[in-house]
């Protein structure tokens, strides 16, 4: 969730094991400013294993039906009103992001 300037993915890719990469940011001027311009993360958005989805994570995850070994948040502080604030409340973590990760999954 987040991390549209490609660093947690980034991170993520460097693990060998790892078999795919869903980064789901909501502002694409972001992904495409620092796909073009942030050198260092630029191996990492041309990743075969990363999967860029731009949308708002509470609704991509709800509409998703597959489930997830791991979910990162990358995301802005929780400005009330902001485009994050909704993804750091008890609910999303009970109601939504939680019922998305494998048995042996975390968060």
């Amino acid at each position: 969730m987040g991390g549209g300037e490609g660093s947690a993915a980034r991170e993520a890719l460097k693990h060998k094991t790892i078999e795919k990469v869903v980064m789901c940011d909501i502002d694409q001027e972001v992904v495409d400013f620092c796909r073009r311009y942030l050198t260092v993360n630029q191996e990492a958005f041309g990743n075969k294993k990363l999967n860029l989805v731009v949308n708002d994570a509470k609704a991509e995850l709800e509409k998703r039906n597959e489930k997830f070994d791991i979910i990162v948040g990358d995301l802005a502080d929780p400005v009330e009103g902001g485009p994050c604030y909704q993804l750091y409340t008890k609910s999303f973590y009970e109601r939504i992001l939680k019922p998305k990760l494998t048995e042996n999954g975390s968060a």
